[in-house]
């Protein structure tokens, strides 16, 4: 959770530098670095987006946030009670009365690259009711996990993993009634190839705690380019912090934010030769962990006098012949892509080799619970003909995300079938207001019911509709269909169907005579008039 302090932290200035002879060296290679990744930066995919939110701003640490009326088409916007509570962006809300599943979509996305999502919900008795609400979250038809909302604090929650399509899709959805889900606001960051490599890259990471220990505010952008926020430690029983003797040495790696390295906790006793990693609260699931953690010596000294030496053991296991030396100047990612399994009884410890003269040192730690594999979305070639049904009939823009993803909350006028990936089996477009004609559809070629009744739908009843190879019932009464009924459809015994109340549509256009047979007259007489011409020509020539 974040507070109100916490939310409208500025960046702190640098200190200065206690070598002054290395200063300006460090400080212009710093800047040139800085400025470097922040041209490659630009690239990546960098979205906030403030919900409920009308126009632009920009907030006190330089990101540009835009409102989210490009995102979604449905929900409504208001307001919190105390407007001076958090930054303008979370001021607002936008939230969603109606559908049981509501949906932001973010196109143009790198498939496959590891993207950061945070998504962030402060309710401030926005409806007058005191009453914060609980509903799901999701992302591209996963389901990410249950939001409690509180009446004082704000949340938010981040997933990291890469996209299977070129979209992002983030919903909330109602699993009660009373329950009205809501967004402060959603961002979207994307990553290096190298940062937060998993084993499976279809593993997604739930952020647990991200800490810079020793740190006294929250380290952000623009110290981390992909705004990140690593919080600060506060006090820890029975450590202390130890920081840099040169602040000049600031460098944004990859990885990590040099801001996030300039301190470290360290056992309160220099004899001690165990730091006990905190870990309180964090591990409070039984689950698989993905730990990542940073190493950085910040005294200069003791990289010239003395030694620090220490292994890493997860409930006393780890791979002692291959110990720990933080060096000084750069970092050291001790990361665990195979991940643990942790209990609430786990614990992880640093411990000091024989050969070391100092104790153990943690600058940054990260965790994130694994979830197993992602969801393949809906059948591609079924989202397709989606696609073109609401690209005709605005009405049916409400609903955006995965159509059937998760299972329980497909959109209001399908249903699915439990394939991988599922297939959309019906379609139930009563009384949807649809006018003019139908386009080609017929892609959805799982479809087994179509209910396209009550509706203003006029021309010829298309010949597509006839083709699907598992269609059961097709419903087009009440309409304003006429015309022919096309060939697929005639004597088709496979298809009920029903086509009462609409205009004149005619199954045969040669009506049959009283003796059951078809009326041949003018067939005869087109054929006897053929032949006089035939005879005349023949006469002529020969004449």
């Amino acid at each position: 959770m974040w507070k109100a302090a916490e939310i409208a932290l500025a960046c702190t200035a640098r200190r200065s530098a206690e070598r002054p002879d290395m200063h300006d060296v460090l400080i212009d290679l710093n800047q040139a670095m800085k400025m470097e990744m922040e041209i490659d930066h630009q690239e990546f995919v960098f979205l906030s987006i403030d919900c409920g939110g009308t126009g632009e701003h920009t907030d006190r640490s330089g990101i540009k946030w835009v409102g989210d009326d490009g995102y979604i088409k449905t929900g409504k916007a208001a307001q919190v009670q105390n407007l001076r509570i958090y930054n303008q962006e979370v001021n607002s809300l936008r939230y969603f009365p109606s559908q049981k599943k509501s949906c932001y979509v973010i196109a143009g996305v790198a498939t496959g690259k590891k993207h950061m999502v945070r998504a962030s919900f402060f309710y401030g008795n926005y409806d007058g009711k005191s009453s914060p609400p609980s509903f799901d979250l999701q992302f591209d038809g996963n389901t990410w996990l249950t939001v409690n909302t509180s009446s004082s604090e704000g949340q938010y929650f981040e997933v990291i993993y890469g996209p299977k399509r070129d979209k992002i899709s983030v919903c909330v959805a109602r699993t009660s009634p009373d329950h009205i889900p809501f967004i402060s606001t959603l961002e979207i960051r994307e990553f290096e190839p190298s940062m937060y490599k998993t084993n499976d890259k279809e593993d997604v990471l739930l952020r647990m705690t991200r800490n810079a220990f020793g740190a006294k505010d929250w380290v952000r952008y623009p110290d981390d380019p992909y705004d990140r926020w690593w919080h600060s430690s506060g006090k820890i029983e029975g450590v202390v912090t130890v920081a840099r003797d040169n602040m000049s040495f600031i460098q944004n790696f990859t990885d990590i934010p040099g801001k996030a390295l300039v301190h470290a906790i360290t056992p309160a006793s220099s004899k001690a030769t165990t730091l006990t990693v905190p870990t309180s609260g964090i591990f409070s699931e039984d689950a698989t962990y993905y730990l990542k953690f940073y190493f950085s010596e910040v005294l200069w000294a003791a990289s010239r006098k003395k030694s620090r030496s220490f292994i890493f053991l997860v409930n006393g296991d780890g791979n002692k012949n291959d110990p720990i030396v933080p060096p000084y100047g750069s970092v050291m990612t001790e990361f665990y892509s195979h991940s643990y399994y942790m209990t609430t009884g786990s614990n992880i410890s640093l411990i000091s080799t024989a050969n070391a003269s100092l104790p153990p040192i943690l600058n940054a730690m990260e965790v994130f619970k694994v979830q197993r594999g992602l969801a393949n979305g809906t059948n591609a070639q079924d989202v397709s003909a989606l696609v073109v049904l609401q690209e005709q009939y605005q009405q049916l823009q409400l609903w955006a995300g995965d159509p059937c993803l998760p299972v329980g909350f497909t959109w209001d006028w399908l249903n699915c079938n439990a394939d991988d990936p599922p297939r959309v089996t019906e379609l139930h477009l009563s009384g949807s207001g649809l006018k003019g004609t139908l386009l080609d559809f017929s892609s959805l070629t799982a479809l087994e019911i179509i209910d396209l009744s009550n509706n203003s739908l006029n021309g010829q009843i298309p010949n597509f509709l006839g083709t699907f190879p598992s269609l059961k019932e097709l419903n087009l009464a009440n309409n304003n269909f006429a015309g022919l009924l096309p060939a697929s459809l005639k004597g088709n015994k496979k298809i009920k169907l029903n086509i009462t109340g609409n205009n004149k549509i005619e199954d045969d256009p040669i009506p049959p005579q009283p003796n059951g047979e078809r009326n041949m007259k003018p067939i005869i007489i087109g054929v006897s008039f053929q032949s006089v011409i035939l005879f005349l020509l023949l006469v002529g020539c020969v004449i």
